[in-house]
């Protein structure tokens, strides 16, 4: 061929169009990878995206097949290095790739920061020696790497979680707060945010179900532990985001738990009128260090956010807001149902701006009883755009909040305001609620040495005139 490698026989990725249907060596930074899972076939395939010192723009697309899924690369950090060896370039409609053939390809991933050792972390099962030449264009391209600000790819479909929709595919970029496996749902799920919030949903179903197919509390099966969610900060929504089931083995493979990426490829889905995300087998995992201007950029906004008082409150709502109830003290600061629930200590107090989902009994004729209203017990659902809880109102908290012991019409047409429901509808009806924002006061008690968490509304008064 008339061009020539250079260092170690490594061909730049800008000169590949001359390579056109021949196997070269290559040595680029891993902006982003797909999570290694099972092919149409019976290989293993992960797709990764390359650039180097050459050329950022096109992005190289590299696609690995082997015939296990511990042969795949699993790139660790962002800026990390790959050494491929013997893989085929192809064209396609002017777009270059490169393809690594299980049988005759071989690679080797190297941590990028410069002064770092140059022994790989991980290398394919063939022997694999790096020779003098090609360590020299390694150090070569970690030097380069430290003062270049690498794309975080095109804006063209990236969204914050409070512009997402339904059925939409959607860039998004995040920190990846947790990943679990879910045993009754057989998937992997990711706990991830932005710091922003998610549209606030309109609410399905009966009424009437309540007492034997309630809402949940959440998307995943079992609740997370409360040493967890006191890794969530307690601002902006944590989006669940459930991974497709051709990832056999996706918390094994995925290494970005902690960091920042952007998710190129998701979707999100609506379920029991809670925002859960969707991993699909063609997305991709683009990697970010801690000081990537995007990074930065997501972090200086969350900053501006919370600086003030009111940098609690949901951002759907502002102070100025009509809520449909009072509260005793009005000059307290909210805090987001996620602060209150990660609390370590019981007895606390705070003052949150949330959304009555469901109410159970939700029948008026439930609270007449002859006793008096000092047996009132209401289990409310309630939710903000960081999590739900279910929270009692009891005795004379339930006198205040409805002031007084209203008659039955009269209770209807409050539970109804609460609810967000259409006057005309009961709730035996199948119905959609669009519940409003209030402000209430929460006391949370424990018992059990702190296994037991209660929920109680108090010092907050409904408004319906």
């Amino acid at each position: 061929m008339s061009s020539q490698r250079n260092e170690g026989g490594i061909v730049r990725i800008k000169e590949l169009a001359m390579h056109v249907k021949h196997k070269v060596n290559l040595l680029g930074v891993v902006l982003e990878f797909s999570i290694p899972r099972k092919s149409q076939g019976t290989d293993y395939v992960c797709v990764l995206k390359i650039v180097d010192d050459s050329q950022q723009s096109p992005e190289l697309l590299v696609n690995i097949f082997t015939s296990s899924i511990d042969q795949l690369p699993r790139v660790l950090s962002p800026r990390d290095l790959i050494l491929l060896k013997n893989v085929m370039i192809k064209k396609h409609q002017a777009e270059l790739s490169a393809v690594f053939y299980k049988d005759s390809s071989s690679f080797a991933l190297f941590d990028g920061n410069s002064g770092s050792n140059l022994l790989p972390y991980q290398s394919s099962p063939q022997r694999f020696e790096i020779t003098e030449a090609e360590e020299r264009r390694i150090n070569v391209l970690r030097q380069w790497c430290v003062g270049f600000e690498f794309s975080s790819g095109s804006n063209d479909y990236l969204l914050s979680l409070k512009d997402i929709s339904e059925h939409r595919y959607f860039d998004l970029v995040c920190k990846v707060f947790h990943v679990s496996y879910d045993d009754s749902k057989g998937l992997w799920m990711l706990f991830v945010w932005d710091g922003t919030d998610v549209p606030p949903l309109s609410i399905p179903g009966k009424l009437e179900d309540e007492e034997h197919n309630p809402l949940p509390l959440h998307i995943e099966s079992s609740p997370l532990d409360l040493e967890t969610l006191q890794n969530f900060f307690p601002v902006g929504t944590v989006l669940r985001v459930s991974t497709d089931r051709s990832y056999e083995n996706f918390g094994r493979y995925f290494t970005a738990t902690g960091k920042w990426v952007r998710i190129r490829n998701m979707s999100c889905q609506v379920s029991s009128g809670m925002w859960h995300g969707l991993l699909q087998s063609s997305s991709k995992i683009r990697l970010f260090s801690d000081n990537d201007n995007v990074v930065w950029d997501y972090m200086r906004r969350f900053r501006e956010r919370i600086s003030g008082r009111h940098g609690h409150m949901p951002i759907w709502t502002d102070p100025s807001s009509q809520f449909l109830t009072e509260v005793d003290w009005v000059n307290v600061a909210s805090v987001t149902l996620m602060k209150i629930a990660t609390q370590l200590q019981g007895n606390v107090r705070c003052c949150c701006i949330v959304r009555v989902v469901s109410i159970h009994p939700f029948q008026a004729e439930h609270y007449s009883s002859p006793n008096g209203s000092s047996e009132y017990t209401m289990k409310l659902t309630l939710e903000d755009p960081t999590a739900r809880i279910h929270a009692l109102l009891c005795g004379k908290e339930w006198v205040k909040f409805f002031g007084g012991s209203p008659p039955p019409d009269v209770l209807t047409k409050k539970i109804k305001m609460l609810l967000g429901m259409p006057e005309h509808e009961d709730g035996n009806d199948d119905t959609v609620r669009n519940p409003p924002w209030i402000k209430c006061y929460l006391h949370l008690k424990e018992s059990d040495g702190g296994r037991n968490r209660v929920y109680y509304i108090r010092w907050t008064k409904l408004v319906t005139d």
